[in-house]
Order: C-alpha cells, then structure tokens, then sequence
C-alpha cells in the first residue's frame, strides 16, 4: 500500500494553478492555454490516484461517498483519463501543428487524444477483459490513434520526421506485441509513456539551453514516464519501488515548476531580445535621420540613390537594396541599387516595365503584421528566360513611397534578410519612416531645382530687358541713317545693299517688341487681342528650338477666329509654358523617330478651342498634372510647376486645360477660351 506522499505534491500542484492561469491570460498563446490544462488534468489525477491507492486510515478524511468512495471504478476510469489527457496537451503545447476540416483549423492534438480517451475509458472500466467484437474495437481504437500519429509526425516540425516516425513505429510495435499477449492495460501505459517522452525530446530541440527550467521540465518528464514505460500495474511492498512510486509522484512538481520557469525565462529572453532590438531600431532610425536628402535637382537626387542604397544595406538586416523611382514612362525602375550586380539590377528593370501601376497601388499582402512594408512577388510578370527567375530573386519585400492620394511613386526594394530572429514590424520601421522622408525630399528637391531655373529666368529677363533698352538706340540711329541713305542712293548695288540693313534691322526691332511685350511688368488691363497674333509671338520666339531640336511645328487655324478680350500677357505665359512642355517632351523622344508639334484653333460654340499635340513621351499622371503646387504631380520633369500655374491662370479666365496621352506616344492638350467682352468675375 501507498502511503500519504502523494498529498503534498497533489498540494503543490494546486497552489501553481493560479500561476498557470495567471500565464495563459498574460501571455495568450496555444502554448500556455495546453500547459494549464495539462496541469489541471494532472491535479485532477492527482487526487484520484491518492484515494484509489491510499491506506484505509488516511491523513485527511474523503468527503464524497457512495460512487466515489476509495476504490471506486469510476475513479479509476476518472484518473486514467486524466492522466492520458494531460500527457496528450503536454505534447500538444510544443508541437500545436493542425490541418484544415471545413475551413476550419484543428490541432492534431484533438482526433488523436479521442480514440486514445476512449481506449482508457473501455480498458479501465467495463472492459477490462474483452473478447470477441470488444477486442476489435480497441485494435480499431489503437490503430486510429497510431494513424494520427503517423500523420502528426509526418508535419514539418523541431523534430527530424525520421526520427518522430521512428518513435511512433517502436510504439506501434509495442502495442502490437502487448496484443499478441492479451494484455490491454500495456498500450495504454505505452501511449502515456510515449506522449511524455515525445514532449521531452521537444523540450531537448526547442530550449537549445541549459537553464534550471530546462532541466527541472527535462528530469521531471523522463521520470514521469519511466513506471508507465516499465507497466509497473501492481504497488507490492519494498523499499525500491516505494522509493520508485515516490519519485514518480515527485516529478510532477518537478515538472510543474519546471514549466514556469520555463515560461520565466522565456520573458526574460524576450525583454532582452526586445531591448536589444529597440536599441538596434533607434540606431538605424539615427543613421538615416543624419543623413541628408534634400538635393538641388531631380538629377542631383537620384545621383545619391547609390548611397543611401548603401547605407540601407550597410545598418539594416537587408543586405540587398533597391531604389525604385517613377519615371517619364509612367513606370518603377532602378535609381540606385548596393548588394546586387549590374545581371540583377538589368533584370528587375526589364520585369518592372511590365508591372502595372494598379498592381503596385493594389492590395498586396503585409510582409509581416502591422506593418506597411508588402510582399511583393514578381513572378507574375515573367516571361520564360527572364533573368531575375535565373538568378532566383523574384520575391521582394517592399516599402512602398505613397502619395496623399495613394499612389505609388517609388518603393525601396529589400532581399536577403540575414537574421536569426523573425520579422516584426518594428524592424521595418525605420525603413518605412526613410521611405516617407525620401518621397518627400524627392518632391522638395524638384520644387528648389524649379525655384532655382526661375530664379535664372528672371535674372535672364532682367539681362534681356537691359539688352533691349541698350539696344534699342543703336537700332534707332541705324534705321534712321539707312532710311536716309535709302532715298539718297539711286538704284544700283548700293541701293540693294541699303535695303538689305534696313529689313534685318526692321526684324531686329521686330523681335526687340517682343522680347520687351514678354519681359515688362504684367498688367491687369484687359483688352481685346488677337490667339493667331500670340501664336505667331511664341512660335517666332521659339523657332531657334524647333531647328536645333528638328522639330517639325505646324500651325492651323481656322478662319474668322474672334477676337479674345483678356490679359494677353497672362494668355501668352500660358502658350510659352505649353511651348517649352512640349518641346521638352519632343526631345525625349529617340533619334529615329519624328518630332513633330502641331497646333490647331477652331471655335467652338461661345468659346476657342486651341489643341497642341507633340509626339514626345507620356505624361505619368495626366490626371494631376495641373494641380497647382502638389508635391505627388512634381515627379514629372517633362511638366513641372508650369503646367500648375499655366492651369490656374486660364481658371481665372473661366478656361480651362485637359490633357490625355494619345497612342503609340504623344500628348494632347486641350485650351479653351471664353469668348467675351467684359473681365471675368473672380
């Protein structure tokens, strides 16, 4: 008989409940919910293990009678399954792999412990003895069982599945022997032996330390399984196996309080790795806070792509970096790459060509949990032979530049994660926070280097002005002397001669009014002027461009065009601006094809209508091309600002300005005009 020692590990279990449960609300994993339950199956077993084997004069009185009075079967059957339950939830906490049933997921755990509780439950109760199709139904029972287990181990897990199938087939055999020789009892010891074993070796693979919570779960698990493992059925007298039952009980305490502190270190090692990564966060938040964006110009921006690539590579866990940005064709590319060879960089461009912006704004997957960065997976958008599926680098993890209305105007591009620890979205944090402040340093370097091109324009209209004031006199003197020597010089050689200076003179001073009309002060008088004559201005201004540039201009106008009443020298800034967009755009155009700009004027109902077509590349966003000032429409250098105020110019008029990008290439612009005779009402 058994004496009273089981009372103070049943104790000790009890009072590490509540931190058991104290666990599982704090920290909400499987893991901790399995650890309480397991416990408490264990305390359950526990207290029914000491009433069936204590003495008849125990130290502490029953207070139930009648069906659970000592010795009871159902208590038996009570114990047993709670042992086999507990043994079960324990292996379940270090390995919670599950399958999907209906669009539901169910840990392995629960159709194996099924069969197995009902194993118990016949075995230990009304069928101790089976015969006939009894025998049957635990062989069907125990292959059910030893099939999920099969399944179970065959799931990638710490574990070598060699190995866990290895276990299970020496268990299965077990069994299978234990049935040649009708006993019934040993399969079932065998199972709790095997469960608490099984979690030992998981506690061996996945605490790869030697800490005192380690060792305690790591002792108090093998001497736990050791009596079932040797079917030790019967309690005889002796010092050994007294001691042996007594151990036995022990390493449940062992065991418990192993589990805690397990779980104690675990916290500890997470307050450290958290320390550690908050430390290692703000020291990259640091480096790239010192690092200065802002550049002149556009091309001065994406000259440092190369360094800030490296610099990514360099602080970050992301040895492989890419800096796309969107360019004239409306699509992402390289800028600036470190960690990654010229095949890699030609080959993700010639990929990111085909990839539409939608499918960059869309809904792409989270690379991790609340986090901003996605994973972007190219391999949609191969072609067989591409060079990027050679090289295996197809999968990114994106960090996408987004504009106030969501578009996507860059992304830095990250592969090759060289860490230990998994991923979280305060690792991709500071990533984040240098791609907003790239967008942004992006926009406000185009706006200084547009700040600075009109602050050369107006000190080139202040030279121009002086120009035409100084030469205004010379001309003065040489038309008056040559129109007097025009009528003093008979015809001849002389005379040609003469006729000659006065008409380059004459187109000198032509183009001095000019140049004086586009250069003086502008007036808020409105007055009536001529579209055609305003035309002609610009186009004569601009002629020098259309040769150097080989362009091809024409002009049609339709006749009878009316007469506009307005500010002329508002219209005419609004013409030069469409002008030199155009003539920009034509000159991104390859060699072999044809530059061409064609203006049309028609009218149109109570208005004008001016088109301007150029065979120059696309506008990337037409739809905010004239939003004044907007930072996310500045990316287009082919544009710029001037289509911004050129917009709100004609909008104080009552016009108007679309654009639309026509096939294979080219723009169209699109002015309207009031025709009226009074200002407008602003």
């Amino acid at each position: 008989m058994l004496d009273d020692y089981q009372i103070p590990a049943a104790a000790i279990i009890g009072a590490l409940l509540p931190a058991f449960v104290y666990l599982a609300v704090r920290v909400r994993r499987a893991r901790t919910v399995l650890w309480l339950l397991g416990i408490v199956f264990t305390e359950i077993y526990a207290l029914f293990f000491w009433r069936v084997t204590m003495s008849e004069n125990p130290l502490i009185a029953w207070p139930f009678h009648g069906t659970l009075a000592p010795g009871s079967a159902w208590m038996v059957v009570a114990g047993q399954t709670a042992l086999i339950v507990a043994s079960a939830f324990f292996l379940a906490s270090l390995s919670p792999l599950s399958f999907r049933l209906g669009g539901r997921r169910i840990l392995y755990v629960i159709p194996y412990i099924a069969p197995l509780v009902a194993y118990t439950i016949l075995v230990s109760g009304p069928v101790a003895h089976p015969q006939g199709a009894e025998r049957f139904l635990l062989y069907a029972l125990a292959a059910v069982t030893i099939l999920v287990a099969f399944l179970w181990s065959l799931r990638d897990n710490i574990i070598p599945i060699w190995f866990a199938e290895l276990i299970v087939l020496i268990a299965a055999l077990g069994c299978l022997w234990y049935f040649q020789h009708d006993d019934f009892i040993g399969p079932m010891w065998i199972g709790i032996s095997g469960n608490l074993l099984m979690t030992s070796l998981l506690v061996i693979y996945t605490y790869r330390r030697t800490t005192p919570g380690v060792l305690l779960t790591k002792i108090g698990l093998v001497v736990w399984a050791i009596p079932p493992f040797l079917c030790l059925k019967s309690y005889a007298s002796g010092s050994m196996l007294v001691s042996l039952d007594r151990a036995w009980i022990l390493s449940k305490v062992l065991f418990a309080v192993g589990l805690l502190l397990l779980a104690m270190e675990d916290e500890i090692d997470t307050n450290v790795l958290v320390s550690r990564r908050e430390r290692g966060i703000r020291t990259e938040l640091e480096f790239y806070a010192r690092r200065q964006l802002t550049a002149r110009s556009l091309a001065q921006f994406e000259r440092q792509s190369e360094e800030v690539c490296a610099l990514v590579a360099s602080k970050s866990r992301f040895p492989r970096v890419a800096l796309l940005l969107r360019s004239r064709a409306a699509h992402l590319a390289v800028v600036g790459s470190a960690g990654m060879d010229r095949a890699t960089v030609t080959a993700l461009n010639s990929v990111l060509e085909r990839v539409p912006e939608q499918a960059l704004g869309g809904p792409l997957p989270p690379r991790v949990e609340d986090s901003a960065a996605r994973d972007l997976d190219l391999t949609p958008w191969l072609l067989p032979g591409d060079d990027l599926e050679r090289l295996r680098q197809t999968r990114f993890t994106a960090v996408l530049m987004r504009a106030a209305n969501e578009a996507v105007e860059g992304a830095i591009l990250l592969a090759g994660e060289q860490t230990a620890t998994p991923l979280t979205a305060e690792d991709l944090l500071p990533l984040e926070i240098l791609a907003e402040r790239l967008r942004t340093a992006r926009a406000q370097s185009f706006m200084l280097g547009r700040i600075i091109d009109a602050d050369r324009l107006t000190g080139t209209c202040h030279l121009a002005m002086r120009l035409v004031q100084e030469m205004h006199n010379p001309l003065t003197v040489i038309l008056g002397y040559g129109s007097l020597l025009e009528e003093m010089i008979p015809q001849g050689l002389e005379r040609t001669a003469t006729e000659a200076i006065l008409l380059e003179a004459r187109r000198m001073r032509s183009t001095i009014d000019r140049l004086t009309q586009l250069t003086r002060g502008q007036s808020e008088r409105y007055t009536e002027f001529d579209l055609a004559g305003l035309l002609a201005d610009v186009e004569q201004l601009h002629r020098a461009d259309f040769l150097r540039e080989s362009i091809e201009f024409s002009l049609q106008l339709d006749a009878g065009l009316p007469q506009l009443y307005g500010n002329q020298h508002r219209i005419r800034q609004v013409l030069m601006h469409l002008f030199d967009t155009a003539i920009t755009a034509a000159q991104s155009n390859r060699a072999q094809m044809r530059k061409s700009i064609l203006v049309k004027g028609m009218r149109h109902g109570d208005r004008v209508r001016m088109e301007l077509r150029h065979s120059g590349a696309w506008i990337a966003h037409p739809e905010r091309l004239f939003q004044s000032l907007d930072a996310a429409s500045a990316t287009d250098v082919t544009t710029g600002l001037g289509m911004g105020l050129a917009a709100e110019i004609l909008r104080e008029y009552g016009g108007g300005i679309t654009s639309q990008n026509l096939e294979p290439h080219g723009v169209l612009f699109t002015v309207d005009l009031p025709v009226r005779e009074t200002p407008p009402r602003v």
